[in-house]
C-alpha cells in the first residue's frame, strides 16, 4: 500500500497538507464532522475537487494518514506509525469529534480481529457521545477485504447510531483506482466524498443549511408499522421521494414532540417509558443536493 500511496502523490502532483483539518483553510462554519481513514481515504487530502464536496457547509476534521488501523498503532511509514483510530477516539473530546464520525479504515486491519476491533471503535464513539457513524466497507480485492466487508454487513446491526455506505458497490466498475485497483486517483477521490456526502447531509439534519435542483422532495410520507405495545419493535418505513438518486435515509424517533437521542435507526423497541405517549419518526432523505425531512403518523403506545 505505501508504494501504490507513493503513486497518487506522484500522478496528482501535488504536496500532501500540513493540516488535516477542513479543507487546508479556516475552520467552516457548520456542525464539525471527523472522518477516520487509511491510505485510500488519504487520497482526499491530494484531491481539492474531493474536499470541496465533502467540506461544504462543515466544519471538516480530516485524520487520514497512510497504515492507520482501526487499535493497534499503525504499520511504519516514512519514519513514523499512525495512532490508531481508537487513540485518536480516547483523546478527542465531543466537540473535537462532532456528533457525525466517519471511519474509513480496514486495509491494514487483520481480518480475524476486525469484528472486536470494530466493536470497540464503535462502542467509543457512542461512549464520548457520538450520534452518528458512517462505516465504510472496503474495495474486495482480496478474500480479506471480502470477510471484512461480511464482518461491517453482520455487526452493524448492533449500533443504531451506525449507519453503512458501501464503497465496494459504489465503486465496483469504476475507473478510478491506480493499478493496484485500491488505492484513489483523483475521480477516485471525488467518488468516495460523493458516496459519503449524503449520508453527513442525513445525520446532519437541519444543522445543514441549503438546498439545491434535485434535492429529495416526499411525495408519499413516512408511516410507522408494528403493535404499538411496550416490548414490540416498531419499523419506520421512509415513504416515498423523488429526487437525484441515490437518496439516502437516516431516521429520528420521537416520543411526543420530542426527538430521542441516538433512536437514529429505522427500528425502535418500545421501552416503559413509551407507554402513554405518541411515537412518530422523522425521516431524513439526503443526496448530493441536500437533505429534507418528512414526518409519519404517530401511535399511541400502550
Amino acid at each position: 500500500m505505501r508504494s501504490a500511496l507513493a503513486l497518487v502523490v506522484l500522478l496528482l502532483g501535488v504536496a500532501p497538507l500540513s493540516s488535516a483539518h477542513g479543507a487546508g483553510t479556516a475552520p467552516a462554519e457548520g456542525p464539525r464532522v471527523t472522518m477516520f481513514g487509511d491510505s485510500i481515504a488519504d487520497s482526499l487530502n491530494y484531491v481539492p475537487d474531493g474536499r470541496t464536496i465533502l467540506a461544504d457547509g462543515i466544519d471538516l476534521r480530516l485524520e487520514l494518514a497512510p497504515c492507520r488501523k482501526l487499535v493497534p498503532i499503525g504499520c511504519a511509514y516514512m519514519g513514523g506509525r499512525p495512532p490508531s483510530v481508537l487513540d485518536l477516539v480516547k483523546g478527542s473530546t465531543l466537540g473535537q469529534l462532532g456528533s457525525i464520525v466517519v471511519v474509513a479504515v480496514g486495509y491494514n486491519d487483520p481480518e480475524n480481529n476486525y469484528e472486536t476491533d470494530m466493536a470497540q471503535v464503535v462502542n467509543a464513539l457512542v461512549d464520548k457521545g457520538v450520534g452518528h457513524v458512517i462505516w465504510l466497507t472496503l474495495r474486495e480485492q482480496t478474500d480479506d477485504y471480502r470477510k471484512i466487508n461480511r464482518t461491517i454487513q453482520a455487526q452493524a446491526p448492533r449500533w443504531p447510531e451506525l449507519r453503512v455506505a458501501d464503497w465496494e458497490a459504489a465503486s465496483r466498475g469504476k475507473n478510478w483506482f491506480n493499478p493496484d485497483g485500491l488505492h484513489l486517483n483523483a475521480d477516485g477521490a471525488i467518488g468516495m466524498a460523493n458516496l459519503i456526502r449524503p449520508f453527513v447531509l442525513t445525520a446532519c439534519g437541519s444543522a445543514c443549511k441549503g438546498l439545491a435542483a434535485g434535492a429529495p422532495r416526499n411525495i408519499g410520507p413516512p408511516t410507522v408499522r408494528g403493535k404499538p405495545v411496550v416490548g414490540s419493535t416498531l419499523t419506520c418505513r421512509s415513504g416515498t421521494w423523488s429526487g437525484q438518486r441515490p437518496i439516502v435515509y437516516s431516521y429520528r424517533w420521537l416520543r411526543g414532540t420530542r426527538v430521542l437521542t441516538h433512536a437514529v435507526g429505522s427500528t425502535r423497541v418500545l421501552s416503559k417509558a413509551d407507554r402513554g405517549h405518541t411515537i412518530a419518526c422523522r425521516v431524513w432523505a439526503g443526496n448530493l443536493s441536500g437533505a429534507t425531512a418528512a414526518t409519519s403518523n404517530a401511535v399511541a403506545v400502550r
